[in-house]
């Protein structure tokens, strides 16, 4: 589940999950790598729709995966404003 402390954390690294480890990964208790990787990959997916680069069918599959991963509608907003 991608919370506000989770996104808040990708964000302070800018993304770098190498320096998070290398910071001694504040906040992995709860924030895992797993939870890492799902930002990272939903950002991907969220910037490729943003840019018209999928299908209107692919794109809605990408929304019910924003909403199921955010734990709230105003992360799956922020989430979309930063891909």
């Amino acid at each position: 589940m991608i919370t506000a402390k989770n996104l808040a954390i990708y964000r302070d690294f800018e993304g770098d999950d190498d320096g998070w480890s290398r910071a001694g990964c504040p906040g992995g208790k709860e924030f895992t790598d797993s939870d890492w990787g799902d930002i990272r990959n939903l950002l991907q997916e969220l910037a490729c729709m943003k840019k018209g680069l999928v299908s209107a069918e692919y794109a809605d599959r990408i929304r019910q995966k924003a909403h199921q991963l955010s734990d709230s509608p105003e992360i799956t907003n922020t989430l979309l404003e930063i891909a």
